[in-house]
């Protein structure tokens, strides 16, 4: 009687789900490392809500160099994915950061929010 081999591992389903978001996530933050606002501006989900209001590509672009100081860029490049049902977040106090994939799969940053409580 043969035995079976027991395969360790990511079920292919899962892994497939796994490689577009770390693909995503890997663009993610070599544009926030290089503080490329057009690059982080393209994983966007737009309009982008930020401070309560939603923005434009345009506007987003603007917006960006004020939100991607040394500090956001290190959450961004350090903070471990945590999942919201089927949304990721990346938080390192004071950041969230929150990410979802849209009917098209394809993921995006959605939202920005900083606590300020947790601001230094």
């Amino acid at each position: 009687m043969k035995r079976g081999v027991m395969r360790v591992g990511m079920p292919s389903a899962l892994a497939a789900q796994a490689a577009p978001f770390d693909d995503f996530l890997a663009r993610l933050r070599a544009a926030a490392a290089a503080r490329d606002v057009v690059a982080v501006a393209g994983l966007s989900r737009l309009p982008f809500l930020y401070e309560e209001r939603l923005l434009d590509r345009n506007a987003l672009i603007r917006a960006l160099p004020g939100l991607m100081d040394e500090r956001v860029a290190r959450c961004l490049a350090s903070a471990p994915p945590l999942r919201e049902g089927a949304d990721r977040l990346l938080y390192r106090a004071p950041y969230t950061f929150h990410l979802r994939a849209g009917a098209d799969g394809q993921w995006r940053l959605e939202e920005f929010s900083a606590d300020g409580e947790d601001l230094p």
